[in-house]
């Protein structure tokens, strides 16, 4: 079961939300918020799984209470769902390491389908936001990283951990976290959800 928050300072919008997540048998909305300060301190107090969180919000806005949330490494996971397609919201919240972004004028399955794909440990990006993220060196990258290192980025781009790597590619733990620490270093990004956004955005040049 899916334990989620949602945050909407919109009462219409927010328990239109609930109304139709709970229809989902594998989801339940344990809480709610109107605000980014009641978001905070509601997932501190409960500890869902994930939080659907408007950006834009009184009070504090989604993209504070998410910093503060992820700089405290609270394991809630956050997508953001939002009205605004402006590149400059999408790549400050890409730079916190929240797991996903979608528009409010997405279809109701591709907002499940993002909940359900950050709740396994992928990340999910909404289409028509992709071009907005940053072109990177395609050349570069395809040069500078060793099929090994593309392998077990397709892998992190699934969600899949360092010691489900391990298993799957019969290595051991310290030699997949080496090599995830080299992709890191390569493709200069902090953490996976960066690394699996960068597998999304390039996925057709990186095929092996």
């Amino acid at each position: 079961m899916i334990r989620l928050l949602v945050a909407d300072d919109h009462a219409l919008i927010r328990k239109g939300l609930v109304q139709l997540i709970e229809m989902e048998n594998d989801i339940k909305v344990i809480s709610q918020a109107s605000n980014g300060e009641e978001a905070y301190k509601l997932a501190k107090k409960f500890m869902p799984d994930l939080i659907l969180m408007d950006v834009n919000m009184p009070v504090m806005n989604g993209i504070k209470a998410a910093k503060m949330l992820k700089e405290e490494k609270h394991p809630s996971k956050v997508l953001f769902l939002t009205i605004y397609n402006d590149r400059e919201y999408l790549l400050e919240a890409l730079k916190l390491g929240v797991e996903g972004y979608i528009l409010k004028d997405a279809e109701y399955d591709d907002l499940i389908k993002a909940i359900r794909t950050i709740y396994n440990g992928g990340v999910y990006i909404h289409p028509s936001l992709m071009e907005e993220i940053d072109n990177i060196d395609h050349e570069n990258l395809k040069k500078d990283l060793t099929p090994r290192e593309i392998e077990i980025l397709k892998l992190i781009s699934k969600g899949y951990s360092n010691k489900e790597i391990a298993q799957k590619l019969f290595l051991s733990e310290k030699t997949v976290k080496n090599h995830v620490y080299n992709i890191f270093k390569k493709l200069d990004v902090k953490d996976r959800t960066q690394a699996a956004i960068y597998m999304l955005k390039n996925e057709t040049i990186l095929q092996i």
